[in-house]
């Protein structure tokens, strides 16, 4: 099979004659999700890294407007200026991956666990839908709540809706401090009781991971005067419902979030995918995977597992065991053009979706 043709819109004009000519798109980003960005078929491969740059960053009111195509590394420096950031966490920055190709894969990081992913951030947005017209949704102030959420319907839409042309972002203040602890719980089943107490408990953390090795990484924010305080809390709770648990201080968080948010931790030819799932159904999960023997993480307190796929291991394994389990995931990166995996959601809703926004299917994506 040869290449697909390779079109880069230069503007928004351009971009929407491309999708009034061409019977078939499939509209990218910076190409980072290798398995997302894989060839679909006959489709032209739009990508949209050349719409970029910041159009409006307003810090008084904490909220930046931009390109679709503008590198989230540009975004975080603009940002940095002004003491703020983005909390979601969003992972492959050093990689290249761009505003609309993270929102358009609904791809946030551990720390979304506070202040929700890349979906709660998302304020406004402008696309091109399958009859070429210009949509604009949503807008730049925080209480624009009129109308359909169009924008958050985009999150994780993996370009089958519209080419994301332009996003709202709202952003927060950067933290002052913070700090990880390392929790050896003895067991997994104890990890999970320390991971839920956690989360229902009122301290406010950032992150909360867990390994197979029955580690808890719990992460939080806070003024320098009051981490102490926040992390004897912790110390506390552990103690009183697991005997024997051993709490330090992480002296290289780097080391322990960086991987998710890098993806080093998949390494190079595996497959990463991505797993939402339920507290209560984690212990499940982790005995089919245990069985399988794969590596594995879990995020945001119990409602994300990371797993790392063998290259040499067919992913229809994996598929089987999430469809026994009613779970569905989506491969991010890794050798295969399959990106979907498992339990679908609810396909007519989005069967219907896609036909008020692109009636004559002109837009691929979900495979």
């Amino acid at each position: 099979m040869s290449d697909p043709e390779v079109i880069r819109p230069t503007s928004i004009e351009e971009l929407v004659r491309a999708v009034h000519d061409r019977p078939r798109l499939h509209v990218v980003g910076a190409g980072t999700k290798s398995a997302m960005s894989a060839p679909r078929g006959d489709a032209v491969r739009c990508e949209l890294t050349q719409l970029t740059g910041v159009i409006d960053h307003q810090p008084s009111e904490f909220l930046i407007t931009a390109f679709a195509g503008t590198p989230i590394s540009q975004l975080q420096e603009t940002l940095r200026q002004h003491g703020q950031y983005f909390p979601f966490d969003p992972p492959l920055v050093d990689a290249g991956a761009t505003i609309g190709g993270t929102l358009a894969a609904g791809l946030s990081g551990p720390g979304r666990m506070r202040h929700g992913g890349v979906r709660d951030f998302v304020m406004g947005a402008r696309f091109v839908d399958g009859l070429a017209r210009v949509v604009t949704a949503g807008g730049r102030v925080v209480k624009n709540a009129a109308g359909y959420d169009l924008p958050k319907l985009l999150v994780g839409s993996c370009g089958y809706l519209g080419a994301i042309v332009e996003l709202t972002l709202k952003v927060f203040p950067q933290p002052v401090c913070d700090r990880t602890l390392r929790v050896e719980t003895g067991d997994f089943c104890s990890a999970l009781r320390l991971q839920t107490a956690l989360a229902r408990s009122p301290i406010e953390l950032t992150a909360v991971d867990i390994e197979p090795t029955a580690t808890l990484w719990v992460r939080f924010e806070a003024e320098e005067s009051a981490i102490d305080a926040i992390a004897q809390r912790i110390v506390d709770m552990a103690e009183r419902l697991i005997s024997g648990v051993s709490v330090s201080v992480c002296e290289d968080p780097a080391a322990v979030w960086n991987p998710l948010l890098d993806g080093s931790w998949a390494g190079s030819d595996d497959s990463w995918v991505r797993v939402p799932v339920s507290p209560g159904d984690l212990e499940k999960l982790e005995a089919e995977l245990a069985e399988a023997i794969v590596p594995r993480r879990y995020s945001v307190a119990g409602n994300l597992a990371w797993v790392r796929w063998p290259a040499s291991r067919p992913l229809e394994q994996l598929d089987e065991r999430l469809r026994h389990l009613g779970l569905g995931g989506s491969v991010l990166t890794g050798g295969s053009p399959r990106f979907r995996l498992g339990c679908r959601g609810n396909a007519s809703m989005i069967r219907r979706i896609k036909h008020a926004l692109d009636p004559d299917d002109k837009f691929v994506g979900f495979a």
